[in-house]
């Protein structure tokens, strides 16, 4: 008889049920995981709260919430003026790399806006063996592992140019992915996804030669590279922008004279205002439509022609500020602990 009870006593615990946080300093939370896959959760934090319910899934040991999307536009937004470029810079960079928006600079002002959260947090990956092929002698590999921003480097031999880069599970698997290269090419950014419970996948790469590669890097990353290939593979899963209310765009010029449009559509990369000779932007201000507060103002350099702007939605009212907590939240699973740092130290949401 005591057989299927030393059965039943090894199989895990389910993990639906509800949770408390223990072990975050003046911190309190709940977490209530769902047999049908969702989730509802609560934190609070001094006067500070937050609410959330979206899905969640378990793969290798990690408990991943991803919160359901506001279902209403957002009513305030966060601006952050990047970075800035003269006409010059952009078309001395084009010599290198098709950029779009060369063209499109030379008549106008144009601003790009970015939503600030282009991708969500990297998932943890399992290790990856990256092939190279060569025009001749052997074949070369390389190991991913880990799901933060690498660079693998490759030694250069002018005698036998690389020709194939392929994507392995194991290193005695063939690879599942392979890509042709250019020969010429000295550099590639590989971007990759991995869709939950999914293998991991990859994007064609972009490549560059020696000239461009150098003039982009630190000195001392200069001479490795002439010396060696370079393999950037970072996290590419972009996010789609949440809707956004509209927004009072102002272009303010050194004449004293303004001009005016909205930005409504939070897909719309790019405004742009019309370039004169005789007319030197001086400002930008941004305000949402229809609110009695000041214009937001940022002041531009009198070469810019083309301005980088990154924007971020605050939670919805609703959810309370510290809703974003639960965006893309991973739990480590461990025994009697679903373990998680908010920013104060390792903490773990326990059954009562």
């Amino acid at each position: 008889m005591w057989l299927p009870t030393a059965y039943a006593a090894a199989e895990p615990r389910p993990l639906e049920g509800h949770y408390y946080l223990r072990g975050a300093m003046e911190m309190g939370a709940e977490l209530l995981l769902r047999k049908d896959g969702t989730f509802a959760g609560g934190v609070a934090y001094g006067s500070a709260g937050g609410i959330a319910k979206g899905t969640w899934h378990v793969e290798d040991d990690i408990l991943t919430l991803e919160t359901e999307a506001d279902s209403q536009p957002a009513k305030k937004l966060a601006f952050n003026f990047s970075r800035e470029r003269t006409l010059a810079e952009l078309e001395e960079y084009s010599q290198y790399s098709n950029n779009d928006n060369v063209d499109l600079v030379r008549k106008n002002y144009v601003m790009e806006m970015r939503y600030a959260r282009l991708h969500p947090k990297p998932p943890a990956i399992k290790p990856v063996y990256v092939s190279f092929e060569f025009s001749q002698g052997p074949s070369s590999q390389l190991l991913l592992n880990s799901n933060e921003q690498t660079d693998l480097w490759l030694p250069y031999d002018p005698q036998r140019t690389l020709k194939k880069i392929g994507f392995a599970t194991s290193r005695s698997s063939s690879p599942s992915q392979w890509f042709d290269v250019s020969p010429a090419s000295r550099s590639f950014s590989i971007g990759w996804k991995k869709p939950k419970n999914q293998p991991i996948s990859f994007e064609k790469p972009e490549e560059s030669g020696l000239a461009e590669t150098q003039r982009f890097l630190a000195a001392d990353a200069q001479d490795r590279i002439s010396k060696n290939y370079m393999v950037t593979l970072f996290h590419y899963d972009p996010i789609t922008p949440p809707a956004v209310n509209p927004v009072d765009v102002y272009w303010q010029f050194q004449d004293g004279s303004t001009q005016q449009q909205i930005w409504a559509d939070s897909n719309q990369l790019k405004l742009t205002q019309p370039y004169s000779a005789t007319q030197t932007l001086q400002k930008v201000g941004l305000r949402m439509k229809g609110s009695t507060k000041d214009i937001q103002w940022f002041d531009i350099t009198p070469d810019t022609r083309w301005l980088g702007f990154e924007w971020e939605a605050y939670p919805d009212p609703a959810n309370g500020d510290l809703s974003v907590l639960f965006q893309d939240l991973r739990l480590a699973i461990e025994p009697d602990c679903l373990a998680v740092d908010f920013g104060n130290g390792k903490a773990c949401f326990r059954r009562n």
